[in-house]
This record gives C-alpha cells, sequence and structure tokens, in this order.
C-alpha cells in the first residue's frame, strides 16, 4: 500500500517515514533551491517503490509545481521504446535485426551495407539528423517521418557501418519509419496499442503542441544572464522514434514492472536487448558494470536530453533496483543526480 506525505509517495511504514525517503527528499529539495533541479524522481526495489516524489515547478508563469503525474519529455528515452516496439516485431516475424535497409529503401545510396541492428545500436554511421545544415530551423517546422528520412538519406555516412559507434538520433528517426512502413501503423498508435495500453500507461505518448495535454511540464534553461527563461521551441516531430515522447515517473515505473517480468517480449528478446553489442550498448539501452561498496553490478541506462528538459532511467539489474529521474530544466546533471541517489540507496 503507498501513502503520501508532502508530496513524497512512501512505503506505508506504520507511523514511521522511511529514513531513506528523507534523505532522497532532502537532497532533491536542496538541488531544487540552488536551481539545480526541477522534476520528479522515482526509486524501487524489488518491484517495490521506495520513492516517487515532484520537487520544483512544472509551469513558472503559472507556479504549478511538479508531482508525480506532471509529464514531461523524456527525449532520448524514447530510444527504449522503438526498440521494444522493434523487438516485438522481430518475435512476429516481421523484421529481423539482419535485414538490409535496401529491403525498405532500395534507393538509399548505402542501403546495402546497413543492417536494422546497425541502426539499434548506434553503429550504422549515418550522421545524426541534428548535423543538418538547417536543423535549427527545421526542427521549429512539422516533419513528418517520411521527409525527416529522405534529409537524412542525403547525408554522407561517417564510417563504414558496423565497425565504430557513434550516437545518432538517426538511426532510430529510421527505425520508427520501419515501423510504419511493416505495420501500416503511425509510429505513436503502433506504440500505444502494443505497450502503452497494455501496460496502462495512460500518460504516455507523443509530445504534441497544439494538442491540450493534462499535467504537461513547461522546459527551462539558463540565459546568458543566467536567468530561467523559457527553452527554445521545436515540433517534437523531428524527434519521432528517438526522443519525442511524453511520460512520468508513474508510467515508467510500469514500464519498469513489464521489464522486469518479461510482460512484451520472451526473456530471450529481453536479454537481446540489454546485450552489449561491443560499444557498451544495446538495443536502446547503454550497458555497463558499477561499482558499489567494491561490489560490482550491471546496470542498463539512457539519459534523455531535449530543448528543455534533462532525464535518466537507469535499472541495476542484479540488485532490482531502478531510479528514474524526469527534469525540466536543461542544465540539470541527471548522472550526478541518479549516482548520488544510488550511492544513497547502497551505503
Amino acid at each position: 500500500m503507498i501513502v503520501s506525505l508532502r508530496n513524497v509517495i512512501i512505503p506505508e511504514s506504520g507511523d514511521l517515514v522511511n529514513e531513506l525517503t528523507i534523505e532522497i527528499n532532502d537532497y532533491l529539495e536542496n538541488k531544487y533551491q540552488r536551481e539545480e533541479f526541477s522534476g520528479a524522481v522515482l526509486v524501487s526495489k524489488n518491484n517495490r517503490i521506495l520513492f516517487n516524489a515532484g520537487v520544483g515547478i512544472a509551469n513558472r508563469e503559472h507556479q504549478i509545481k511538479c508531482t508525480t503525474e506532471t509529464r514531461f519529455r523524456i527525449g532520448s528515452i524514447t530510444k527504449q521504446f522503438t526498440s521494444m516496439a522493434i523487438m516485438i516485431l522481430f518475435e512476429r516475424g516481421l523484421l529481423s535485426e539482419s535485414d538490409r535497409l535496401a529491403k525498405f529503401f532500395p534507393h538509399c545510396p548505402y542501403s546495402e551495407s546497413i543492417t536494422i541492428h546497425h541502426l539499434l545500436t548506434h553503429t550504422s554511421g549515418i550522421p545524426n539528423i541534428t548535423q543538418l545544415q538547417d536543423f535549427k530551423k527545421i526542427m521549429k517546422e512539422y516533419t513528418p517521418l517520411l521527409i525527416s528520412t529522405e534529409l537524412i538519406m542525403k547525408l554522407p555516412l561517417d564510417f563504414q557501418p558496423g565497425t565504430q559507434f557513434k550516437y545518432s538520433n538517426s538511426g532510430y528517426l529510421l527505425l520508427a519509419y520501419l515501423i510504419e512502413m511493416v505495420t501500416g501503423q503511425s509510429y505513436e498508435e503502433f506504440l500505444k496499442e502494443n505497450i502503452f495500453r497494455p501496460l496502462s500507461m495512460n500518460c504516455s505518448g507523443s509530445d504534441k503542441y497544439k494538442e491540450i495535454i493534462l499535467q504537461r511540464a513547461s522546459g527551462y534553461e539558463f540565459d546568458h544572464k543566467n536567468d530561467i527563461v523559457n527553452s527554445d521551441f521545436i515540433d517534437m516531430s523531428i524527434a519521432s522514434g528517438g526522443g519525442d515522447l511524453l511520460s512520468t515517473t508513474e508510467d515508467l515505473y510500469k514500464w519498469e514492472i513489464a521489464l522486469s517480468l518479461n510482460q512484451l517480449v520472451s526473456n530471450k528478446g529481453m536479454q537481446r536487448l540489454f546485450t552489449d553489442y561491443g560499444f557498451g550498448y544495446g538495443y536502446g539501452w547503454f550497458v555497463k558494470e558499477e561499482l558499489f561498496n567494491n561490489k560490482a553490478s550491471k546496470s542498463v541506462y539512457h539519459g534523455g536530453g531535449i530543448v528543455g528538459f534533462k532525464n535518466r532511467i537507469t535499472r541495476y539489474l542484479d540488485e532490482q533496483v531502478c531510479i528514474i529521474v524526469l527534469n525540466n530544466l536543461s542544465t540539470t546533471d541527471v548522472d550526478d543526480v541518479t549516482k548520488n541517489i544510488a550511492n544513497l540507496i547502497f551505503q
């Protein structure tokens, strides 16, 4: 059972407030007072919530506080949903990691040398779409996947596919378009039907600026005077598949449960998502070993930074601990926030 205290959700524990809850809350409040954090954090262990709270301001003009139900842009955390969608299609026999782009994009100049595996692992050599000459102009306009795909394929490769790792949003935009081509559904519809609705992730979906989306956070940054200002405008269509989703800590906890219980794909499919394919990256997740109290722990994680937002989700697989950090201040060091919370847990 969950009870609420001072906007903090904690496990019920008689009349005593869990010491860890107080430590995490005080840490985040201190960060907020120094304008180093504004958002929501959830910590779980063994599929049980230890901490879930909003700290800071979701909308500064209307002075609306962050809560556990505030919807944040999650940026590149989107990639783990795209990779899961691709894994679902793998298991349905509609796609294979060895499929070459030539099967879907015969006119692409390098389609014979790039596979879906390369796209998933950032080893395709396709440059990041942010390298487009007019990207700052393009990002403010509605850019459907067909158009962004055409723009991406005009860029020359940075290296021979499979020989290097270079993080690139472009691969995940192409994967989103592949999902549409194979299923006949929009990327958004496929995620809703196959991931969000089955998991009751009712507060997750694509961020569309024209839609009225309840409890959506605004994004902020610092200007040259070191004042907090509204972040630049971006039409999130340019990030489809790579960074266009909104979510909440509570929805991402449902996601964590689904991952830990293999609710969406087989155990083999889950292992493929979290395998290090040679560059510290799996399918939509970074993979690494971390040390806590001189004990090695395997973690899978991903950050998500996009115009006014900085986030991170980290899963410590051996300890069954998950730390979800959502934040609407672009300068926040979410890696450091995660590390400090992890130290509190593992101390």
